[in-house]
């Protein structure tokens, strides 16, 4: 995916965009190919609802469950930025925006 910059420097572009089904999750990983690790990573969620797994350094560690409604945005970064991250599976649903699926929108920092 090509990158859109039109801010300069200190820019969030997108950088991932999925679409998830009902059923199907996304495996605990860890958001480390960019070469500056000190800018945040922006998630936005729309659609079925999720369970956001927010675990540690490890992956290991057993991860917080945070429930997403469509339009949430979650922001971590700092000493968290490296922190293994996932979506439990989706319940089966029918958002009146996305239909029968989840679309999450990953922004990270430009350069």
């Amino acid at each position: 995916m090509e990158s859109i910059d039109w801010l300069g420097e200190k820019a969030m572009v997108l950088r991932g965009l999925a679409r998830h089904e009902a059923r199907t999750r996304l495996s605990l990983h860890r958001d480390e190919n960019e070469r500056d690790l000190t800018a945040p990573i922006v998630s936005v969620s729309l659609g079925l609802p999720a369970i956001f797994l927010f675990g540690g350094k490890n992956r290991g560690d057993r991860p917080r469950r945070i429930g997403l409604e469509s339009g949430d945005v979650v922001v971590w970064g700092g000493p968290e930025r490296l922190v293994y991250h996932g979506v439990a599976p989706l319940a089966e649903g029918d958002d009146p925006l996305t239909g029968r699926c989840r679309i999450n929108l990953t922004l990270r920092k430009a350069r």
